[in-house]
């Protein structure tokens, strides 16, 4: 009975595993950085978190999450004067974020290979392929986007790009699931061989 428990177990984190696997391969990375990276899963989800977090700071600066000003006032009392009340940091976020579009690592994952990890004595988090890219092309443009529903004054333009953006990035770094990588996946399918390790 006991050995049967451990192999069910044993069943259902292989297939965990695979499923893992999957995601990262929808994602873009390679067989390759899948089988050599072992801290794989953990690294890919470092830039949709990075994302997400940036996101909800920029949507607490205009005022909509009170809690976070009584947290930390000191935040409030640095950046309210450049940013508060104003698109600039969505803006700016878009651009950066649209970055990741255009090449093989996201700033995000520039941001931790440079620093983070060197403390934390991880491997670099590896380059991306096409539906990471297009995940990144579409972040930067909801961002972008919010960031001019802020200056001109219109909340639904501003808003509702900035929240789906934190939703669904937070969705990618807590589950592996993207939904953009998942709309690749549908629009091109075919285009994009990850088994072969092939980066478009």
């Amino acid at each position: 009975m006991a050995v049967e428990k451990i192999q069910g177990l044993s069943g259902a984190k292989n297939e965990m595993k695979e499923q893992a696997k999957r995601l990262l391969l929808m994602q873009g990375f390679c067989q390759k950085d899948i089988e050599g990276v072992p801290q794989l899963g953990g690294l890919a989800r470092w830039t949709p978190l990075s994302c997400a977090v940036f996101g909800t700071a920029g949507i607490w600066l205009q005022g909509v999450l009170p809690l976070g000003g009584f947290l930390c006032p000191c935040v409030i009392t640095g950046v309210t004067g450049l940013w508060l009340g104003s698109g600039w940091f969505f803006i700016a976020l878009g651009l950066l974020t649209l970055t990741g579009g255009m090449t093989a690592r996201s700033i995000y994952d520039r941001l931790y290979n440079a620093t983070l990890r060197h403390l934390f004595r991880t491997p670099p988090v590896p380059q991306h392929g096409s539906p990471r890219k297009f995940g990144c092309a579409i972040g930067g443009t909801m961002y972008v986007v919010s960031g001019i529903g802020f200056l001109v004054g219109n909340y639904w333009l501003a808003f509702i790009p900035a929240v789906f953006m934190v939703v669904f990035a937070t969705i990618a770094g807590l589950t592996q699931w993207c939904f953009a990588s998942a709309i690749y996946a549908w629009l091109f399918e075919g285009e994009y061989n990850p088994k072969a390790g092939l980066r478009n």
